[in-house]
């Protein structure tokens, strides 16, 4: 007997998990760096099984190396209403316009 599964009862129950993960990362990154990038790594996979969209949540992390973004581990330079985020592990840079 095939067993009926919710959709959305899924994908509440995966965003849940996304936030608990990266609110988990952003409390231990100062304290292990490598256990903050794998809850990052495991929320970014529930993300893309599940088709959630990360919204300002992306703003977190390094979309390169899936770092956290941190103080000493990021470069931030704003000119001409573009901010440019570097991280400092793999050398991505992410931009985007200020408003």
């Amino acid at each position: 007997m095939a067993v009926k599964r919710d959709k959305a009862l899924e994908k509440r129950i995966a965003r849940e998990r996304i936030d608990y993960l990266l609110n988990l990362a952003d409390e231990v990154k100062f304290r292990d760096y490598e256990l903050a990038r794998r809850y990052v790594e495991l929320a970014v996979r529930i993300a893309k099984k599940y088709r959630i969209r990360l919204k300002k949540k992306k703003l977190r992390f390094c979309r390169g190396c899936l770092h956290p973004y941190r103080h000493d581990k990021m470069r931030v330079r704003v000119s001409k209403g573009v901010v440019r985020i570097t991280c400092l592990n793999c050398g991505h840079v992410r931009r985007f316009k200020l408003k």
